[in-house]
């Protein structure tokens, strides 16, 4: 499936940014949490959405909607 090719190519970084969103934090939570800048997690999503073919936050979180949209290794 493209969706679970999509997952598989996420860095652990992209992995761990999209997991937090998914759960629904926000760029800055997402940044203090993992201890990097704002404009960083928004380039990480952006390749998280671009990866797995979203377009939204909304459709990140509806992929897991247990939060666990990218599972760490």
């Amino acid at each position: 499936m493209a969706m679970e090719a999509g997952l598989r190519r996420l860095s652990l970084r992209e992995a761990r940014v999209a997991r937090l969103v998914a759960e629904g934090l926000s760029d800055e939570q997402v940044a203090e949490r993992l201890g990097i800048a704002v404009n960083d997690v928004g380039a990480e999503l952006a390749g998280v959405f671009r990866k797995l073919g979203l377009r939204s936050r909304t459709e990140l979180a509806l992929l897991a909607p247990d939060g666990s949209a990218a599972q760490e290794e």
